[in-house]
């Protein structure tokens, strides 16, 4: 299928754990694979066909290894702070990249994102920023519960649910820290599921290729990214179809979207679905693996062929369908802050006949920071069923058999997923 692209040069920007995948389907389609970031030991690396310690941010040197190296395209994916540098170094070769400086701050900019939402009548958490910054924490007036969260960071980084002022108060401080401009946005926390929608992009068309609910831990009680649960279909899709994904389509037309793939997220409570931010790149998910295997398309291979030609090749939209016959489900474990000491039980759970994919995100040595963030993930499964009890069952399991333990001797994990959280959804075909 990609037969025009075999022996192209395509240059991958950083060397995360998470994007060996993509270099591997690279080197599938043909394509000659390098990476590059300052790390000596990153994973992708070990994989890539060259690598070199050349840091994604240093724009000239990364042109300059280009030419060296005769690159034909450069990838990213999964970290939204490697979007600028990754278009500065395309416009500077003359190479293709899927998003636009303003499409690419929607993942950047929380409030631009909030902002370009309003306009096209997607909606929104209500907003408490302004008046804060107008009036002061003391003198705004709040509505609480609120959430506070840094404009320009990702992956729950400097996040924080409020109850009242002086927990706003705290949080605000945090915040402000972890914010690389200074910027903080405090709005409305919407109880209910969290939901994420993920389009397909190609030629100007808008595809919904799938929309899930996360379930979050409930291991303490300030969680607010970790989500123990991502299931497809959400049991809320049929409402967003009728209340939302014309508005969202808009949106992308008023932005001027071509190609790619952009996923929204928000909360769906009993009066209406909510977006607080975007991602205008594959999700850390990998929902692109779930997509293929139901409907066979991929936007991953696509977005991989547009970096090389400039058109999302590979697929047609037609095959999309967000309706899957199977529910499609991430089981996700946690850890608490340590050094891991042993990992065990990912053999057993590899035999468990409806899991599709096992595998631990750290390796032994390895130190969990304690930060309330998705870098305390250790282990992930994929499981596939009709049947929510078969899918109950096997979540048993799996927590049976994983194991995390410090250097002590100590489980690190935290509190196993209730399965009985799973009973709102009917069994599928």
């Amino acid at each position: 299928m990609y037969e025009n692209l075999k022996g192209k040069r395509l240059l991958f920007l950083g060397g995360i754990r998470i994007l060996c995948d993509a270099v591997k389907m690279a080197k599938a389609m043909g394509i000659y694979t390098i990476v590059t970031d300052y790390l000596p030991d990153s994973p992708a690396k070990k994989i890539a066909d060259a690598s070199y310690m050349v840091s994604t941010t240093d724009v000239d040197a990364v042109v300059e290894l280009c030419k060296r190296e005769k690159v034909d395209g450069v990838f990213t994916a999964f970290i939204d702070s490697m979007l600028p540098y990754a278009r500065q170094i395309c416009d500077r070769l003359g190479l293709p990249f899927y998003a636009s400086e303003e499409q690419i701050r929607l993942s950047l900019d929380k409030s631009f994102f909030k902002e370009t939402c309003m306009k096209y009548g997607v909606p929104v958490p209500a907003d408490y920023t302004a008046e804060i910054q107008a009036k002061g924490i003391a003198d705004a007036d709040v509505c609480y519960p609120v959430i506070v969260k840094p404009i320009d960071s990702s992956g729950g980084r400097g996040v924080t649910i409020c109850a009242n002022q002086e927990e706003l108060e705290k949080a605000y401080e945090y915040a402000m820290s972890i914010s690389p401009g200074k910027h903080v946005l405090v709005e409305e926390y919407a109880e209910g599921v969290e939901v994420t929608a993920t389009y397909t992009m190609k030629d100007g068309v808008y595809s919904l290729s799938g929309f899930k609910d996360k379930l979050k831990s409930y291991d303490h009680p300030n969680i607010t990214s970790q989500m123990d649960i991502l299931i497809f279909p959400s049991c809320h899709m049929e409402r967003y179809l009728e209340t939302v994904d014309s508005h969202v389509k808009d949106m992308l037309s008023g932005i001027h979207a071509v190609d790619g793939t952009i996923f929204l997220q928000g909360i769906a409570t009993e009066q209406k679905i909510l977006f607080f931010e975007c991602g205008y790149r594959p999700n850390g998910a990998c929902d692109y693996r779930h997509f293929s295997r139901i409907n066979g398309i991929n936007f991953m291979e696509m977005m991989i062929a547009h970096a090389l030609t400039g058109r999302m090749e590979g697929y047609e939209l037609s095959q999309d369908n967000p309706r899957f016959p199977s529910y499609i489900l991430n089981l996700n474990v946690y850890s608490h802050g340590g050094v891991i000491g042993k990992l065990d039980g990912i053999e057993r759970v590899k035999e468990i006949p409806n899991v599709e994919l096992a595998e631990y995100m750290h390796d032994v040595g390895e130190t969990i920071i304690e930060n309330n963030t998705l870098q305390q993930r250790v282990f992930r499964a994929v499981i596939s069923d009709r049947s929510i009890a078969a899918i109950q069952n096997t979540i048993r399991l799996i927590q049976e058999h994983v194991s995390v333990l410090d250097t002590e001797g100590n489980s690190m994990l935290y509190l196993p997923f209730d399965v009985e959280r799973l009973n709102q959804y009917p069994d599928l075909g």
